[in-house]
């Protein structure tokens, strides 16, 4: 699968510096895209890892990032200074989960597993366990 769009609407309270923050925010999304649909380390029977090095272990790298949209909606919090709140967690914790619910739709099964890669649909489509290599 390939990630066209990615979306986000952000209650940051007062936003003090928007370029700043749509940077924030699309980095904390494009972490967690990157843990949701393909950091994971494998382990074999012996719970060794697998893939301890860069080259097997693989983030989303330049290029393959889908386009980011971020909008911020102001609701500025009373008892915090100029009114502004923290926002680089919201698009990280977001990110896993409108991933899985997408492709849960798309596939026609439950996805409840991380990262989400090809071998973990089609096994759970033909109603295998997904668990270590």
């Amino acid at each position: 699968y390939r990630i066209v769009k990615a979306y986000a609407v952000i209650d940051a309270g007062k936003v003090l510096n928007p370029k700043a923050a749509l940077g924030q925010a699309m980095g904390a999304m494009s972490m967690g895209l990157s843990f949701a649909s393909r950091e994971g380390f494998l382990f074999d029977k012996e719970q060794r890892v697998l893939n301890p090095q860069l080259r097997t272990y693989r983030p989303i790298r330049f290029g393959e990032h889908p386009e980011y949209i971020v909008e911020f909606v102001e609701t500025p919090q009373i008892d915090a200074p100029y009114g502004a709140r923290g926002i680089g967690e919201h698009g990280l914790i977001a990110m896993p989960a409108a991933l899985a619910n997408a492709l849960s739709l798309a596939a026609g099964v439950p996805l409840n597993k991380l990262p989400l890669v090809p071998e973990l649909i089609w096994r759970t489509q033909k109603g295998d366990s997904y668990g270590s290599v």
